[in-house]
């Protein structure tokens, strides 16, 4: 998928307040691999000396990723940590350190997010719990 476009339909879905929920398993299963792919070529790069590369495609592989549902994608959240991890390392061995705390932060904020959900998840089903339990 062309970088542009990508960047279009990211950028529309967020403009909107709303996500892509791909109704195609199959579409949805290349887009995640096409985005593990880009996270490998990224490191590749980064490795090899060539750290601005590997932004360009963790920046790549964050975008394929976003077009992901969280909803029906389980590890949604642990992808995006992944890979905003590997582009804050990048950031920092290129001395851009701003981006790289913006980056770490972010990951921060994903994994508070999620511990977040967790945490109201077992909170709704402690009360369904004692909700069913006392109308018996």
């Amino acid at each position: 998928m062309d970088l542009r476009l990508l960047q279009f339909c990211v950028n529309s879905c967020k403009d909107q307040g709303q996500r892509f929920l791909l109704l195609n398993y199959g579409e949805a299963k290349s887009l995640l691999r096409e985005a593990i792919q880009l996270v490998e070529q990224g490191l590749v790069m980064e490795g090899g000396g060539s750290p601005d590369a590997a932004i360009a495609l963790h920046h790549q592989a964050l975008l394929q990723h976003q077009l992901l549902s969280p909803i029906t994608e389980p590890s949604y959240d642990w992808q995006e940590m992944d890979i905003r991890s590997r582009l804050g390392r990048a950031y920092v061995a290129t001395g851009r350190i701003s981006e790289a705390r913006r980056q770490f932060q972010a990951v921060l904020d994903v994994h508070r997010a999620r511990a977040d959900r967790a945490e109201r998840a077992e909170r709704a089903a402690a009360t369904q719990v004692l909700t069913d339990g006392g109308a018996r």
